[in-house]
């Protein structure tokens, strides 16, 4: 009966470290889409894309609660170059997870995000729209560091428009992540594919070279560098 307990007890020792990973350990955004992880409460995230024309767009986001995350976003456009720079509204984020999931079931987030792409100063509004309300599920599959996630969110309410994302990312020795996402989903010409590596300089700083849009009919792919840092008040 002991030999019977020990083996159970070794057995369930895997899934016991798994699901006391720490929640820093959880990416919160893979390229443009979000996931189920949330910063510790008390950290918080300093992100900055570099993207087309002299684009910049800074994301900060705090660890209010401990099941809260509250940020903003900001974006300026063509700020290197001679033409006109086009600096869009700060824009509101906030994610809640009222469900942290179990070793069966998925980790449940919801949230609001203002944050589009590609500001248009002239229309006033993102030419790539914000995600606005979402909802996401999410968890670790087939192996460690192997994060599934997939939602819907909603950002016209004119016409209603819900979309949806699915993404995951994979974690090799706390050195690099493998990145990929297929967002937008609604109709088939606006879907996109996106793969990027974040490369982890330190414990609190990572660096990410993504594609985004890749085989896209009729558009470019697009290249960008993102550096991401965690810190702690």
């Amino acid at each position: 009966m002991r030999n019977i307990g020990l083996r159970n007890l070794l057995l369930a020792l895997p899934f016991v470290i798994i699901s006391c990973l720490p929640l820093s350990a959880e990416p919160t955004y893979v390229i443009d889409s979000p996931t189920t992880g949330m910063l510790d409460y008390g950290g918080y995230n300093l992100n900055f894309r570099l993207f087309s024309e002299g684009g910049i767009l800074t994301r900060l986001n705090f660890g209010v609660f401990k099941m809260v995350n509250l940020g903003f976003g900001w974006e300026a456009s063509r700020v290197i170059g001679s033409m006109g720079a086009a600096v869009s509204p700060p824009a509101l984020f906030i994610k809640l997870r009222p469900f942290a999931g179990t070793q069966f079931l998925p980790s449940l987030a919801l949230g609001y995000d203002g944050q589009g792409y590609l500001y248009n100063r002239d229309n006033n509004e993102f030419t790539q729209k914000e995600k606005g309300i979402f909802i996401v599920l999410g968890r670790e599959v087939f192996m460690p560091g192997f994060i599934l996630n997939a939602g819907g969110n909603i950002a016209d309410f004119k016409n209603n428009t819900v979309c949806g994302f699915i993404n995951c990312s994979l974690s090799i020795e706390d050195v690099i992540s493998l990145l990929a996402e297929y967002d937008n989903i609604n109709f088939m010409p606006e879907n996109r594919l996106n793969l990027g590596l974040r490369f982890f300089v330190t414990e609190d700083l990572g660096i990410e070279l993504c594609g985004r849009d890749i085989g896209a009919a009729g558009r470019s792919a697009e290249r960008i560098i993102m550096v991401n840092y965690l810190g702690r008040f």
